[in-house]
């Protein structure tokens, strides 16, 4: 954009999260950043500048696919700093919650996801799916995932200037008895809710090395768990973050 600044994917620089995640850096704006940030993660990508045109992240067909599909045709390079990257490895619990929706990241060998989606007042029910995060499973099971959105609602978020270019194609429609179009998966919606996940997780800037376990959240309540893994966490080593003997 003309005139605007490089802004830092980190938690600190977020804008907004109302139906999506907004990052700010003085006037600069960027939109939507989630699904893209959720490509570089999952396949592991941690030095990357991201030119935009916009102020806000093309959605491509809803999923994170199409940018998994530009960054390996242009192919991802391993740079000699690469083993000396940190982690954050959890070794006790961490929680956040609200009334409603409720998330915990435990101690474990590698980075796992399991999400529980629950929508009561639709024929949809519940989903739940649980993926350890890898750059294959993340190809494979997750990247595709398509955002959803309650066709009843499609109205009112217009009015508002939101999903201005949804559509079919890059939106599961829940309408009152069946989905308006076909699913990638039996479980696309909660898969994408995983997506979502690992997009505003990478705002932490390290990779974790834990098993988060989720009800019912969103972006707000993903990245309060991500500000709370920053402010509990200390550094032991050049390469790993551990959490002590802490009670939330």
């Amino acid at each position: 954009m003309p005139d605007s600044i490089c802004v830092p994917a980190r938690i600190n620089f977020i804008d907004n999260t109302h139906r999506g995640v907004s990052l700010r850096h003085d006037l600069t704006e960027i939109k939507t950043v989630e699904h893209i940030l959720a490509a570089i993660n999952g396949l592991g990508i941690d030095n990357l500048i991201i030119e935009v045109s916009a102020p806000e992240i093309p959605v491509g067909d809803g999923s994170s696919q199409v940018f998994v599909e530009l960054l390996k045709e242009a192919e991802i390079i391993c740079q000699d700093e690469y083993e000396s990257k940190t982690s954050i490895k959890i070794l006790s619990p961490i929680w956040v919650s609200t009334e409603n929706s409720h998330i915990v990241v435990l101690p474990s060998e590698d980075y796992k996801i399991s999400f529980t989606l629950c929508l009561e007042d639709s024929f949809v029910g519940s989903q739940f799916a649980s993926f350890s995060i890898s750059p294959e499973i993340f190809e494979q099971e997750i990247a595709s995932a398509r955002t959803f959105g309650f066709l009843k609602e499609v109205e009112q978020l217009k009015k508002q200037g939101l999903a201005m270019g949804g559509s079919l194609f890059n939106t599961v429609v829940i309408g009152e008895d069946n989905f308006l179009n076909s699913l990638r998966f039996k479980d696309e919606l909660v898969r994408h809710k995983i997506l979502d996940m690992i997009g505003d997780l990478s705002l932490i800037g390290r990779p974790i090395q834990g098993h988060v376990i989720a009800v019912k959240s969103g972006h707000e309540l993903n990245l309060n768990l991500a500000r709370k893994i920053l402010g509990g966490g200390i550094p032991c080593s050049n390469r790993t973050w551990v959490f002590i003997n802490q009670v939330y």
